[in-house]
């Protein structure tokens, strides 16, 4: 499939199956994400852990990952996670893990960090070079 110049109105998502394809470890980089409270309950070194998860719209419990949980749950909620001194892919990336990897525009990601533009934004993660496995969702 041809590349296209994406928009500031262009999806974007964490494409896991890039991190597969370039033999990355994305356990490794959702460590490194962790807010300082979740890294001292984690060893980077273990498999993945399972935990039961409750969605808080649905009610609905699933199995899930609990390093994913405790980005989602815990450094989420802590207000200084993500801000302006870190470089806009690791930004972006943290978006991403916070939400659940729903896909995000340009636009919508700058609500998430008013400190940059939605262009600028789009020419970190919509360039040819892939950061952190954000490309276009399809």
């Amino acid at each position: 499939m041809a590349w296209k110049r994406p928009t500031i109105d262009t999806p974007f998502h964490i494409d896991w199956e890039w991190w597969s394809s370039h033999d990355r470890n994305y356990r490794l980089y959702l460590y490194e994400q962790l807010c300082e409270e979740c890294r001292e309950r984690f060893d980077p070194a273990l498999d993945s852990q399972e935990v039961d998860w409750i969605d808080p719209e649905t009610a609905e419990v699933t199995r899930a990952d609990a390093l994913e949980m405790c980005l989602r749950t815990r450094c989420a909620n802590d207000p200084g996670y993500i801000h302006e001194s870190l470089p806009i892919a690791a930004a972006v990336f943290r978006v991403f893990l916070i939400n659940g990897n729903r896909p995000l525009s340009p636009r919508e990601i700058h609500e998430y960090l008013p400190w940059r533009d939605p262009n600028t934004i789009l020419r970190v993660i919509g360039g040819r070079r892939t950061h952190y496995g954000i490309r276009a969702a399809q």
